[in-house]
């Protein structure tokens, strides 16, 4: 290994190390031979162009922590395995809320179908739980590890008992295609995950967790400490 192969060494592995340590989230690896240039490999992040937008929401947290069901969401956008789709997003909306905690108790409803409000009273499989939860799939485009991946969906969360909405939520969020920049010593390309749809889908519901987790169990414990100053 000649002297400019070591240094562009040093230098892809010193990036990796100072991109590693600004954000934890985001993974690098360098990866290199005896003849050919370095390449910096970065784990492609989900990009939002914002928070999830809040339409509706309750003035006050209840008095304990809610339990909640999760229809699966109704796809918008014509697939032949729309179905499939559809349980398939709302499972990771679901595993991704259970490790919030953003509710003390979280059921799935595989197998049934959001209808909507007209539909909460008469849902069977909703009974014991305080909030039903359904929405929509808005849109959905695959890129695959070619092309661009987005995502975007709305929810709405309603009182199990009454009926009344409490929550109208949307947010959206895209993947782009790796793409490899030249630095002349070095190569940095952006590396996708495994299924690009699912790691936008996840980062959708952890965004949207947040908000409803802090209204679930009331303030958030930054905001309490401030008030009892």
């Amino acid at each position: 290994m000649t002297v400019r192969h070591l240094g562009a060494l040093l230098m892809a592995c010193l990036t990796a190390l100072s991109l590693a340590a600004c954000n934890a989230n985001v993974g690098a690896g360098v990866t290199a031979d005896f003849s050919s240039t370095p390449t910096l490999y970065i784990d492609q992040y989900v990009e939002r162009p914002w928070l999830p937008e809040i339409y509706i929401q309750p003035r006050t947290a209840p008095l304990e922590p809610l339990t909640a069901v999760l229809v699966p969401l109704r796809m918008r956008t014509h697939y032949s395995n729309a179905k499939g789709l559809s349980e398939e997003l709302t499972r990771v909306v679901w595993n991704s809320w259970l490790k919030q905690r953003v509710f003390p108790g979280l059921v799935m409803l595989e197998g049934e179908k959001w209808r909507g409000p007209q539909g909460i009273m008469t849902m069977p499989s909703a009974g014991g739980a305080d909030l039903v939860i359904g929405g929509e799939v808005t849109h959905l485009m695959f890129g695959g590890s070619a092309g661009n991946t987005e995502l975007a969906i709305r929810l709405e969360i309603y009182d199990a008992a009454t009926g009344d909405l409490l929550w109208s939520m949307a947010h959206a969020g895209s993947m782009t295609a790796g793409l490899t920049q030249d630095y002349v010593f070095f190569y940095k390309k952006n590396r996708l995950p495994s299924s690009p749809m699912l790691a936008v889908a996840q980062a959708l519901a952890n965004d949207i967790g947040d908000p409803l987790r802090n209204w679930n169990y009331g303030q958030p414990k930054e905001e309490e400490e401030s008030s009892m100053e």
